[in-house]
């Protein structure tokens, strides 16, 4: 493990030379060799295990996720029209390497450690090349709610540290307090965000510049799920007793947020509350404590980190020439730019789940997963799943159909990178679907 880590770190010094495209190869290089070096490897239980570091089947993905999103950061920055430094390029690096050492450790100290050092350099990119003045008190909010619950989830990390020398993902005991368990679970309930606490996702994604709502929707909201995955066994007692609360609660709240996209007037704030209703769906997958569940939120989190980047890059483009996000300003886009409404539909129907996407095969799996836990909740995903193809559709007609907009007579067509960026988006949602090999 030790020399993809030391690769990542020696890459980050070149940030003062501002070389733009010998990080890109190098990322590139980077993912190449993780990728095929462990691709047909047995990873069904944590492998090269070594300083507290190891992989297994889930570690793999996320990490491989990290990396290919922050690959696609870099490469939606090059030639930008706004002052992207060397310092964006360290803030990048820096990510790289804490996303990747956070899906690499094995003990809950460093889990959190590595968790919060991935947040300053988000919080930077926010402060540094968000839009609005409002981004200082959007960044605030992100960094206070993320370190304020996780202060409790430190103590119950420090308290089993003092009697057991370690807190390490394979120990083979569960916490008997409620309140232990109670705050053990909300550090991570926090990060998804559970519906209640999701208030600081809107504000930080419409805020952050386009580079940081790919990564904070693709990468970033993956971090609660994987560390609530390695924290299940130690809190089966209390997602046992009080799961059906936390379930009810999300399906509640998936469709309360189904009803608020369908409202919105702002692209980003519809996207960034579709991630939020997407995330509830995870969370009532993963309570159900099922294997249908656990494989349909593992494989949820993964098709939404790209589809909901690839949604915020489009959004972006449009940003970056119109100057506005609001449905009443952009429309009418198909006349103008009709090669990227076709990959706008495709990213829309790509949201709502259609096949051949692993989104779909996610969803079914979700599905089966709370069914078994309860017929009841039924009825509740027959109106979330069509209230999620509504808001979709709502997000392809209201931007390309309608009157023409007068802002698109003083703007220019996409670029070639553009659509590399969004096909590098789109190729792994819809390939990945006709070899399930990844997941089993």
């Amino acid at each position: 493990m030790l020399k993809f880590i030391f690769y990542i770190f020696f890459l980050i010094p070149f940030f003062y030379y501002n070389f733009w495209f010998f990080y890109i190869y190098g990322f590139f290089f980077f993912f190449f060799f993780f990728f095929f070096f462990f691709f047909n490897t047995f990873l069904d239980f944590p492998c090269y295990i070594s300083y507290s570091f190891g992989l297994d089947n889930i570690s793999y993905l996320f990490c491989n996720l990290s990396i290919w999103i922050c690959i696609l950061m870099l490469y939606s920055v090059v030639m930008s029209n706004h002052n992207y430094g060397s310092f964006y390029l360290f803030c990048l690096g820096f990510l790289l390497l804490m996303l990747f050492i956070v899906f690499l450790v094995m003990d809950f100290f460093y889990f959190y450690f590595f968790f919060e050092g991935s947040l300053i350099p988000v919080f930077l990119i926010i402060f540094c090349w968000g839009f609005q003045p409002e981004r200082l008190m959007a960044g605030f909010y992100f960094i206070f709610y993320t370190l304020f619950v996780s202060f409790p989830f430190l103590l119950c990390v420090l308290y089993i540290h003092y009697f057991f020398g370690g807190f390490f993902y394979f120990f083979d005991f569960s916490l008997t307090s409620d309140f232990f368990m109670f705050f053990f679970l909300f550090s991570f309930l926090v990060s998804f965000p559970l519906f209640g606490v999701h208030l600081w996702l809107p504000s930080a994604h419409v805020e952050a510049p386009v580079s940081g709502s790919m990564i904070l929707a693709g990468v970033l909201l993956k971090l609660g799920g994987y560390g609530l995955i390695r924290g299940m066994p130690f809190i089966y007692f209390f997602l046992f007793n009080y799961g059906y609360f936390f379930i009810s609660l999300s399906l509640y709240g998936c469709l309360l947020v189904s009803f608020f996209c369908l409202i919105q007037s702002d692209l980003k704030i519809l996207i960034a509350y579709s991630s939020v209703c997407h995330m509830s769906m995870v969370i009532g997958g993963l309570f159900t404590m099922t294997s249908w569940g656990l494989l349909g939120s593992i494989i949820f989190m993964l098709g939404h980190g790209f589809v909901s980047s690839g949604l915020f890059y489009l959004v972006g483009i449009v940003y970056d020439r119109l100057g506005s996000r609001s449905f009443f300003l952009v429309s009418g886009l198909i006349n103008f730019m009709p090669s990227l409404s076709l990959f706008w539909f495709l990213f829309c129907i790509l949201n709502m789940s259609c096949p051949p996407s692993i989104n779909l095969f996610s969803e079914i799996s979700v599905l089966f997963g709370l069914i078994s836990w309860s017929f009841y909740t039924f009825y509740f995903l027959i109106f979330i799943f069509f209230f999620s193809a509504c808001y979709s559709l709502t997000i392809f007609f209201l931007s390309q159909h309608g009157v023409y907009t007068g802002l698109l007579n003083y703007c220019f067509t996409c670029f070639v990178r553009e659509y590399l960026i969004l096909f590098f988006h789109f190729y792994p949602v819809m390939f990945m679907m006709f070899n399930m090999f990844f997941f089993f």
